[in-house]
């Protein structure tokens, strides 16, 4: 007879169990989905976007564990890392390969005065050292048409409670590149929650099922419906997940891609965790917060083997 837990997996407490193993692997699902539908937008050097403004000059931005000017904020959060991505337009996305300084090209390699870091994750270049304001700097990005994050992040909780009444003097929230709120509409937010388990097979193990909830916030109702269908349409998928206990992150602590990172798919064929299946899902508009606010929600039921317990 043992006392221990049962379906510990290495490294035990401080890695990721079944709630963490899905959270990101949803995201990663999702990201990688998107970006394949095209949703992304390409920002070169010297051309307006549909606001009439030049989303390629970056901005500092203030960020208490780095120095005055070490951070240059692009215009949105998340700019596509992922490679292999295949759009029917034909259009491919890119990495970041450096910065224009008053013209001046840098690549990311170079060391010095200009050395840099791509963040992807936020939306920005970090420096080693500080940068003149009086300099223009540019980048040229792919960034993501839509935010994926999760539901127990302090974003998700300031779009429901903060941002009613601000939202309501607000103009189109992803309006700008200049926001004076850093929430990036259409956003998805995931949460796992609703669990049990029914026995797998004599001699032990379960499946495992959880509720994954969608939650869709979205500046336009065609964008709010077109998510909600896409999100929806997946409600029979099933794909295999990546071991978090045993990948290399693709992005460092700079926000940066790691070294021999080629995308999330690769990364799950390479260290394949437990497949993942959608055997339900049901969808649905939800009251607006405020009339520059649609909203909707997709529930996914999910069940995951796990044949260690």
């Amino acid at each position: 007879m043992s006392y221990n837990f049962s379906g510990i997996e290495l490294p035990g407490f401080g890695g990721y169990s079944l709630t963490s193993q899905l959270l990101y692997n949803v995201k990663f699902f999702i990201d990688w989905g998107l970006a394949n539908a095209g949703a992304f937008e390409i920002i070169k050097r010297n051309q307006n976007t549909y606001f009439n403004t030049d989303e390629s000059i970056l901005r500092p931005e203030t960020d208490l564990r780095f120095n005055s000017c070490q951070i240059w904020q692009g215009a949105g959060p998340e700019w596509i890392w992922e490679g292999g991505i295949s759009v029917s337009s034909g259009t491919t996305p890119f990495r970041v390969s450096g910065v224009y300084i008053n013209d001046i090209f840098h690549p990311n390699t170079e060391e010095g005065v200009f050395a840099h870091h791509v963040d992807y994750q936020n939306g920005r270049i970090i420096f080693d050292e500080p940068q003149s304001t009086g300099n223009t700097i540019q980048a040229e990005y792919v960034r993501r048409s839509v935010r994926v994050n999760f539901a127990d992040s302090e974003e998700f909780r300031d779009i429901m409670t903060d941002a009613i009444e601000e939202y309501q003097t607000d103009t189109v929230p992803s309006g700008t590149s200049t926001r004076e709120h850093q929430y990036w509409l259409p956003s998805i937010f995931i949460e796992i929650a609703d669990g049990k388990q029914r026995g797998l097979q004599l001699g032990g193990g379960q499946i495992k099922n959880r509720i994954i909830t969608l939650y869709i916030f979205a500046d336009r109702p065609n964008e709010r419906d077109l998510l909600r269908d896409f999100l929806d349409f997946q409600s029979r998928k099933t794909f295999v997940m990546a071991d978090l206990n045993n990948i290399t992150f693709p992005l460092d602590n700079f926000g940066d891609v790691v070294s021999g990172i080629v995308n999330w798919p690769d990364i799950a064929s390479q260290h394949p965790w437990r497949k993942l299946r959608m055997i339900d899902g049901r969808s649905e508009n939800i009251n607006s917060i405020n009339t520059n606010i649609f909203r909707a929600r997709v529930r996914w039921e999910c069940e995951v083997e796990i044949g260690s317990i």
